[in-house]
């Protein structure tokens, strides 16, 4: 076996014998108030770049990845982070941090979620009105589904050079393994109420009916109508425009500044400037949100270092997601 895996499965035992230790300590911690970080403290910032010298500062918020809410489920040994938790996070520092004039959220996604899309798109329009600071969006190299959803959110949105956006749409899909399963000799069993027939609908074990097929594009295009709508509102166009670009193709950034599904063209530093403009201010300091970890974290985080661990844990993840329960998706 090679070292480095060795290296891998020590540590995760050194996580594992500590856990009981951590989770015991991490409740001991919430009945003394340790865990509770203060209000300055969960305002505090790092310097990024842009000017350090002046007292201004525009917020940095970073989106990347797959776009779905991670299910919390309290052990000190998760590595993984609640997208939707994170970014209030973020937005509590623009809205209560005085020196902070405005926010520039950096997006590299696919899309994912439909609810978690739709959830991060209404706290950024909500920080935007309750406070007034501007919110710019710069797509990098994909911004997707709805990655694109999420940035309309914001009250200009740019991307690089070579960005990949749009695929404005709604899909769901499933598997259907019928007559594989017959030949290998698979028989379902399913029992399910008389009044309930589409309650195993999209199983992969048979074929939709038609009615099924209908109630379920029925959703689709109700979810596919209201994320045309908030394109069409967001980027003040027309909705007969918006249906147009809306087939689930992607736009070069080119394209996508001719139709005007973005502002701009540019890079970082561009971003930043057009945020400053909006703001009302010169030279700022581009700053992030300070992120503490605990040390169950940590442990969590090291042993997935040189270890097989993060690309079986993604392949099991989309096995799961494929083979679940459906999910419609702005991917």
């Amino acid at each position: 076996m090679k070292k480095y895996n060795l290296f891998g499965f020590a540590v995760i035992l050194f996580s594992i014998l500590f856990s009981q230790a951590l989770y015991a300590q991490s409740i001991f911690d919430a009945l003394l108030g340790k865990n509770d970080m203060s209000a300055k403290d969960k305002l505090r910032v790092k310097y990024i770049e842009g000017d350090s010298d002046v007292p201004e500062e525009i917020l940095l918020i970073n989106i990347s990845g797959v776009i779905q809410e991670e299910n919390d489920d309290g052990m000190p040994m998760r590595p993984s982070k609640n997208i939707i938790e994170e970014l209030k996070k973020d937005l509590e520092v623009l809205t209560k941090r005085n020196s902070v004039k405005g926010a520039l959220i950096e997006i590299n996604s696919p899309g994912g979620e439909v609810t978690c899309s739709d959830i991060m798109f209404h706290l950024i329009k909500k920080a935007n009105k309750e406070t007034g600071k501007p919110i710019v969006a710069i797509i990098g190299s994909m911004g997707a589904s709805g990655a694109y959803y999420v940035a309309c959110g914001a009250n200009k949105i740019y991307a690089h050079p070579t960005s990949i956006i749009g695929s404005i749409g709604v899909i769901m899909q499933s598997i259907n393994i019928e007559r594989l399963s017959q030949m290998i000799g698979v028989k379902p069993v399913v029992l399910k109420s008389e009044r309930t027939p589409m309650k195993d609908i999209l199983s992969p074990y048979r074929e939709l009916t038609e009615q099924e097929k209908e109630s379920l594009l029925l959703i689709v295009n109700n979810i596919y109508d209201r994320f045309i709508n908030i394109v069409s509102e967001s980027r003040e166009l027309p909705k007969e425009d918006v249906i147009k670009l809306a087939d689930g193709r992607i736009y070069t950034a080119d394209k996508a500044k001719e139709t005007a599904l973005i502002d701009e063209i540019g890079y970082r530093e561009d971003a930043f400037k057009k945020t400053c403009e909006l703001a009302g201010i010169e030279k700022a300091a581009l700053v992030k949100r300070i992120v503490k970890k605990g040390l169950g974290e940590f442990l969590g985080e090291l042993a997935e270092i040189n270890s097989g661990l993060p690309s079986l844990k993604n392949e099991l993840k989309m096995l799961l997601e494929t083979s679940g329960s459906p999910q419609i998706m702005l991917r």
